[in-house]
Formats: structure tokens, C-alpha cells, sequence
């Protein structure tokens, strides 16, 4: 199950989430999956900004601080739940799937 151990900013424009599969850093394979579900819901929301794999565990999120709300970190553990129950929100899982 992948959690989020840690979150800080990095500079005015960079959100850093530090992501951890059981208790070590995510692979990249993860964070990239998550990336993904957390891309499609910044648009079906209609946010700015751009989620990457930043290393190691990390995600990075691409927005200035001044235009970040509460809402882009609850995209980020929303495309986790997603990640960890896909049974539970079949619509966007499917939908990444492209089934």
C-alpha cells in the first residue's frame, strides 16, 4: 500500500510529496501510475499544474505556491486511493486503463 510520508515545498514553485511502499520509497513504476491518475484528475477538475516523478519516492507537483490550494494535495491522495483500491473507483482506473 502506498502512503504519503512526508509533504514540503521546495522552492515558490514545487510541491514535494515523499511517497513510501510499506515503509521504503515507491519505484518509479508506482509513482509514474500515480502520476497518471493525478494528471487526469488536476483536468477533470480544472487545475493548473503538473504532477512528475521527482526521484526516488518522490513526486513533485509543478505550480507556483501562490496559485496551489488545499484541493492539489487531496488530488495527490485521491490518485493514491485509486492506486491502492482500484475496485473502489472504477471509473477513473478504467478510464487510464483505456478499457
Amino acid at each position: 500500500m502506498l502512503k504519503v510520508g512526508s509533504v514540503r515545498d521546495d522552492g515558490p514553485d514545487r510541491r514535494l510529496f515523499e511517497v513510501q511502499d510499506e515503509g521504503r520509497p515507491a519505484s518509479e513504476e508506482k509513482l509514474l501510475r500515480i502520476v497518471l491518475f493525478a494528471t487526469r484528475l488536476l483536468a477533470d477538475n480544472g487545475l493548473p499544474g503538473a504532477f512528475r516523478v521527482a526521484g526516488e519516492g518522490l513526486l513533485c507537483l509543478d505550480l507556483s505556491a501562490t496559485d496551489r490550494s488545499f484541493f492539489h494535495d487531496g488530488i495527490l491522495f485521491a490518485a493514491l486511493d485509486v492506486y491502492n483500491d482500484p475496485v473502489k473507483n472504477p471509473t477513473l482506473t478504467l478510464s487510464i486503463d483505456g478499457r
